[in-house]
This record gives C-alpha cells, structure tokens and sequence, in this order.
C-alpha cells in the first residue's frame, strides 16, 4: 500500500515539475518582450528629442552637429532666431512689420528634459549613443546628414540582424527614426 501511495506522490512532483518548466517557457518571452518593449520606448523617446535637437542646430547653424558636446551645448544654452509678425502684409489699413528676435531653444523646445544625459543609452550605465555628421550628394546637390543610433541593442533580434535603434542616416538624407 505505501509503494502505491509513493508512485502516485513521486508522479504528482513530476507532473507539478513539468507544469512549471511549461509555463516558464510559455511566460520567459513574454516577460522578455515586455522588457524589451519598455527599453526600446526609452530609446525612442531619447531618439526623437535629440533628432529635434539636430534639427534646431542645423536650422541655426547650417549643418548638423557631429558630436555631443556641440549639440547638447547647443540644446542647453543655444539661441534660435523667430519672426514676429504684426499686422497684415494684405491690409493696406495696418501697419505690418517684421520683427526678429532671439529664443532659448532649451525654453522654447526642451522645457523639462535633462539635456546633459540624453547622449547615454537608457538602462544602460554611460553607454553613450554612437552620434555622426557629414554631407552627402543627392540628385547634384550637397545636403547636410547625420546619424544617431543605440552601440548596444537590448533586443536579441536586432544584436543578430545588425538593425540597432537610430534616428537619422549618414548615407541618405532621411532624417526618420527606423522604428516608425
């Protein structure tokens, strides 16, 4: 009678043993791509303000910022050049003037954002985003580039096919993120 109670004891631990390596191998990638889902929305985010920074500095200066030092200076304490207008070009009743003035970019673009690490790769202790700038020539004209893209993917997938995060292209005037 106790062998008998033992077998069935001894394939109760089997069968809970193997419902557990189960729904492991049901709910590991789940919880893995959970993770990677919120680390790479961390990239992006950072992704997406420094392509407006690069933005704001090539419209200022005439060109990208190939490193980080410029363009966070830039971001933190650079100046942007705004028209005001009043009143109307077409009215012949008013008087319409232009007048020019200088903005703080980091007021007017980047209240609220530490701009001094978004050059770090988020969950990532200063590991710093890959930055360059250059000139291509598309169709006969020269046209400012940059790049900006994440040296160490979290996502299995994209370490495998070589398709880190980035924002920007050094070899094509696209200045798109490659998530979008």
């Amino acid at each position: 009678m106790s062998i008998k109670y033992s077998i069935r004891i001894g394939l109760l631990i089997i069968i809970g043993v193997l419902a557990y390596f189960t729904y492991e191998s049901i709910a590991e990638p789940i919880r893995y791509q959970k993770q990677v889902d919120i680390k790479e929305e961390a990239v992006i985010k950072k992704l997406t303000i420094l392509r407006d920074g690069q933005l704001a500095y090539r419209e200022s200066k005439g060109s990208f910022a190939g490193n980080f030092s410029d363009l966070l200076n830039f971001m933190e304490k650079g100046e942007m050049k705004v028209l005001i207008q009043q009143g109307d070009k077409d009215d012949s009743t008013t008087v319409f003037k232009v007048e020019e003035q200088f903005i703080s970019v980091k007021d007017s673009l980047f209240p609220n954002i530490d701009i001094p690490n978004l050059k770090y790769v988020p969950f990532k202790e200063n590991l710093m985003f890959k930055i360059a700038a250059g000139e291509i020539k598309k169709n006969g004209v020269i046209v400012p580039v940059f790049e900006i893209s994440d040296p160490e993917p979290f996502n299995k997938e994209r370490q495998k096919t070589n398709n880190p995060l980035k924002v920007g292209s050094i070899y094509d005037a696209n200045y798109s993120g490659n998530w979008d």
